[in-house]
């Protein structure tokens, strides 16, 4: 006999798509979480209407390998950010593909790169800065990861956050700080590390 799906849990969602249940948890699912991936893939792409395209094949890859989420690697918020911000750079890279480096030079231009003037120093330490910023990210604890990507990439609240998660909202405030706390603790020795 199957466990009962509680319906706001996203681990038991996550369980009940896993076996193959396409109706009721994969609905819950994507009502919990619809918002967050629209938004990051809006904010990402730049463009509503591509962004709800890709919206259906998030949720489509997550309920295919809903069987190969594993809780011990990180919440499931992580896991959905991560699937939907995969399928955003993969639609940008395509985007580049069809449009050369107009598109490149546009992306570049809207993220706030490239106003240096073309200068060489200024391009490898704004790109050296980068990658040891992803290196530090990537050194995160999972919750904090998450947190910070809501709160740092999409622009929600504390308590848009709290709701997305299932959280009190002084669980977010203290995951942000720690993972803020941690980012300036490694950040300084990564980029350190990155010098020529």
């Amino acid at each position: 006999m199957m466990a009962e799906v509680r319906p706001n849990d996203p681990v038991d969602l996550v369980a009940a798509m896993a076996s193959g249940d396409s109706g009721a948890p994969l609905n819950a699912f994507y009502a919990q979480y619809a918002s967050t991936v629209l938004a990051l893939l809006m904010k990402m792409l730049g463009s509503r209407e591509e962004a709800e395209d890709i919206l259906q094949e998030v949720f489509v890859e997550l309920w295919r390998r809903a069987p190969q989420y594993d809780s011990s690697r990180g919440s499931v918020v992580a896991w959905v950010v991560t699937v939907a911000r995969s399928r955003a750079l993969d639609a940008l890279r395509a985007r580049t593909r069809r449009h050369g480096d107009k598109q490149q030079q546009f992306f570049s231009e809207r993220h706030g790169l490239g106003t240096d003037g073309g200068r060489p120093d200024v391009l490898v330490s704004s790109t050296r800065w980068h990658q040891a910023l992803r290196q530090a990210f990537k050194r995160l604890d999972e919750d904090q990861r998450a947190v910070l990507e809501l709160s740092y990439f999409l622009g929600m609240s504390h308590s848009q956050i709290a709701e997305a998660l299932n959280l009190p909202v002084g669980t977010v405030k203290s995951r942000i700080l720690a993972g803020m706390r941690a980012l300036r603790t490694m950040l300084p020795i990564i980029h350190r590390s990155m010098r020529v």
